[in-house]
């Protein structure tokens, strides 16, 4: 970020070329980190989104992108104040915009995207970007709903966001039950002074626990262009063990009437930090839940 209209001081850098200069160096001390060999840390260009950064700064980020082919991430039609940002500062969309500065890549991770139109998404899906969909900050925030299901329909890459700036959960099981939340409403509307029929936005659009997990999942190592998401050969082993056996946190399980479709719906909706017992990154254990 280094526009002074849209950034205060403290938070911004003082140039175009300092962006630049400042990316470029983070980008090669990401790739000398010690231990790293397996590069499970990776760096991206990021710039915050267009309306905070000069045509400068984004011309000279996409040149870092082309010549490290690292990853990037930033905001896209994000709100209806900078979407319309965006077209009054170049006449087009977000999506059309990155292209022209080379920021849309397979590498590429567009956060939010309420605004998408569906000459972006073609476009995004061309160029075999992403979307990172964060229901719970578009609450906030966007005043908004990413038409995720339109998007899964077309063949678009997305994965789900905590966006935890903007949102107040870091947790990717939150973001899965606000994703379906946030389905049905556009699905069912929300003017209680319309008839159901007038009221719904949009028909067919809900999504449900096994779908909104798969997103996240394993279409979120499809968004990364990284071998994680599942378990399955050549993949990277990240896993976590949840304990469904802890008492007073509201995951219980019958096992005289929960199928296995019902334990793993009640998962989604209802566990917690508490209920994991142990996480593996890589195949390694890096975390066990002491209790």
């Amino acid at each position: 970020m280094d526009l002074p209209d849209q950034c205060p001081e403290y938070y911004r850098d003082p140039s175009p070329a300092e962006s630049i200069a400042r990316s470029e160096e983070f980008i090669q001390k990401v790739r000398q980190l010690p231990h790293n060999e397996a590069q499970l840390v990776l760096p991206a260009v990021i710039p915050r989104f267009i309306p905070s950064c000069s045509h400068e700064a984004l011309e000279g980020l996409g040149k870092l992108v082309s010549k490290y082919d690292c990853h990037v991430q930033t905001h896209c039609s994000e709100s209806d104040w900078e979407h319309h940002h965006v077209i009054n500062r170049y006449h087009k969309h977000d999506a059309f915009a990155l292209d022209d500065f080379g920021l849309l890549t397979r590498r590429t991770v567009l956060a939010h995207g309420n605004y998408i139109s569906t000459e972006d998404f073609h476009l995004i899906k061309e160029r075999g970007s992403a979307v990172a969909h964060c229901p719970l900050s578009n609450v906030y925030f966007s005043d908004a709903v990413f038409p995720l299901r339109k998007a899964l329909d077309m063949g678009v890459r997305v994965g789900m966001g905590t966006d935890i700036s903007g949102g107040p959960s870091p947790s990717l099981f939150e973001v899965c039950r606000h994703a379906i939340s946030s389905s049905r409403m556009m699905e069912d509307g929300t003017d209680p002074n319309l008839s159901k029929e007038e009221r719904s936005a949009q028909k067919n659009v809900r999504s449900n626990p096994i779908e909104a997990f798969y997103v996240t999942t394993c279409m979120g190592g499809e968004a990364l262009n990284l071998k994680v998401g599942r378990l399955a050969a050549g993949y990277h082993f990240d896993a976590i063990v949840v304990d469904t056996t802890r008492p007073n946190t509201g995951l219980c399980v019958f096992e005289e009437i929960d199928s296995l479709e019902d334990v793993f719906q009640k998962i989604i909706y209802n566990v917690s930090g508490t209920h994991i017992r142990e996480t593996f990154v890589n195949g390694k254990s890096v975390y066990t839940n002491p209790s």
